[in-house]
Order: C-alpha cells, then structure tokens, then sequence
C-alpha cells in the first residue's frame, strides 16, 4: 500500500501489476502478480508456467513493499552493480504498475538496490513456495 499526504488527504495507492524478468543466454525468469495471481515461468514460451493464489495478507505485504520502491527518487535506486553490461551478470528489470504511477528498475541478477531488495525477495519467495 502506498500512501501519500498533500493537503492534508491521503490517497491509498495499491500496484496492479509487478513485474520481474531476469533474461540473457540459457537464463530466463518472469514473474508477475496481478491482484492476487502469481505467474511465476522459468521457459520463453510459457510452456513450464505455475500460477498461485495469493492471499489478501501476502498482497498486502507486497503492496508495502511496493510502496518503498515507488516512493524513491531516481538516485536511490541506482545499479549496485554492472556486471550485465561487461555479460558478467543476468540483468533483471522489476516494474510496479498502479491506476496512477509506474516504477521501474534495472539491476544485475542477485543483487538489487537496496531499497528494492526486500520487494524483489519476497516475490521470488513467493513464485518459488509451493
């Protein structure tokens, strides 16, 4: 959940979508939630595709998570590493999609900016429990 305060009103933000994708030679890895469904596919065509319920509690936790990362300013959220751009590291592309706003990141696999970390963990905890 996100809230922002102007004016003395707070207006709630909740994400529509979040998207992770970790692509390169032989890697590839896309998850998504939209609402409560989580596709989690590890194959380019779909073919492996695992689709989960999640409950109103682990959205919620997701929607906190989310509000950090939308809530930052460009610097915060600057590559830790560029290991992908030497074709050292599996470069990851995260994007939070609400009614009003979007936010995206890059980063090398395994090694998010920090104030991203804790929503990249989650999601792919989530996309891997059974």
């Amino acid at each position: 959940m996100v809230f922002f305060a102007a004016n003395g009103c707070e207006e709630q933000f909740n994400f529509s979508s979040i998207d992770y994708e970790a692509a390169s030679r032989g890697v590839y890895h896309h998850v998504r939630v939209e609402g409560n469904t989580l596709i989690s596919e590890y194959a380019r065509d779909g073919s492996d595709r695992i689709t989960k319920e999640l409950t109103a509690s682990q959205v919620n936790e997701l929607n906190r998570l989310a509000q950090t990362f939308v809530a930052t300013t460009a610097d915060d959220i600057e590559n830790p590493s560029e290991s992908a751009d030497r074709d050292a590291g599996v470069p990851v592309k995260v994007l939070v999609v609400g009614d009003t706003y979007s936010r995206s990141a890059s980063f090398d696999r395994g090694n998010p900016p920090a104030r991203l970390a804790p929503l990249v963990g989650r999601l792919l905890l989530l996309a891997q429990a059974p």
